[in-house]
């Protein structure tokens, strides 16, 4: 926190996602997952700057329906209006009209199998199938908002991406049962925009799944890895992996 400008953002002022992991965006997101009171200053004049900003970089948001090489700086993708969408919600914001704008734009973009892409087609190939790390975002957004204040459409919109989850048993290819990505059955953190079978388990549970039987196969997994102490190891860290731009690797999460 002490590296918060008093006008509330991190990192330079004109951009709340760059650089990764130390502009302002993560920053407010770490915050949220560590439990910080929405009555924290930092807190307020962080998450009102990045609304701000978010409104006015680039033009960006509400996004735009524009196609070609261009367009990518005019879009929000689902993975980080979803991380956003989600700590504005537990920061107290689920009502303001741009936040719930975020929300309406998730219901709008899932695709036809029931997640999210953060390359969904508004620039390169058509997708066709949803990303891990794109659906879990958005997903955990509406587990953090109260549900009377879920747009039109949200509830069909969870189920059909929760059941995208849990064909896949969280971790494993629906067509062959194997692991899509070691790194999955591995535990993070922060984890940001990324996956691991922990957050998706985390936020089925909260959304109301975790009595599924699909999954079993996660949950087992994960109770092997307690240790004696009854603790669990960190295993990974995506920051590490991933520096970011104009980041050394921990700076980002340092707040």
């Amino acid at each position: 926190m002490s590296k918060q400008d008093p006008k509330g953002y991190w990192a330079f002022p004109e951009d709340c996602y760059w650089p990764k992991w130390s502009a302002t965006v993560w920053n407010i997101i770490l915050l949220g997952e560590l439990g910080i009171s929405p009555s924290h200053a930092s807190v307020a004049t962080g998450c009102e700057y990045l609304l701000n900003t978010a409104m006015s970089q680039d033009k960006s948001w509400p996004p735009k329906s524009q196609s070609g090489p261009k367009s990518y700086p005019l879009l929000w993708e689902p993975c980080v209006t979803g991380n956003m969408a989600r700590t504005l919600a537990v920061f107290g914001y689920g009502r303001d009209p741009r936040v719930q704008l975020m929300f309406e734009f998730l219901v709008r973009t899932q695709l036809p199998d029931g997640g999210w892409n953060c390359e969904f087609g508004e620039w390169g190939v058509k997708i066709n199938h949803s990303s891990f790390m794109s659906t879990v975002e958005p997903l955990w957004a509406f587990s953090a908002l109260d549900r009377s204040l879920w747009p039109k459409g949200s509830k069909d919109v969870v189920d059909r991406a929760a059941e995208f989850l849990l064909v896949h048993r969280l971790f494993k290819s629906d067509r062959t049962g194997k692991v899509i990505d070691e790194e999955w059955t591995r535990l993070h953190f922060p984890l940001f925009y990324f996956y691991d079978i922990l957050h998706g388990l985390r936020v089925l549970a909260d959304l109301g799944y975790g009595g599924d039987e699909r999954v079993s196969d996660a949950l087992q997994l994960i109770k092997q890895k307690q240790l004696a102490d009854g603790t669990w190891p960190l295993e990974g860290s995506y920051v590490n992996a991933y520096p970011g731009n104009l980041s050394s690797p921990r700076q980002g999460w340092r707040a």
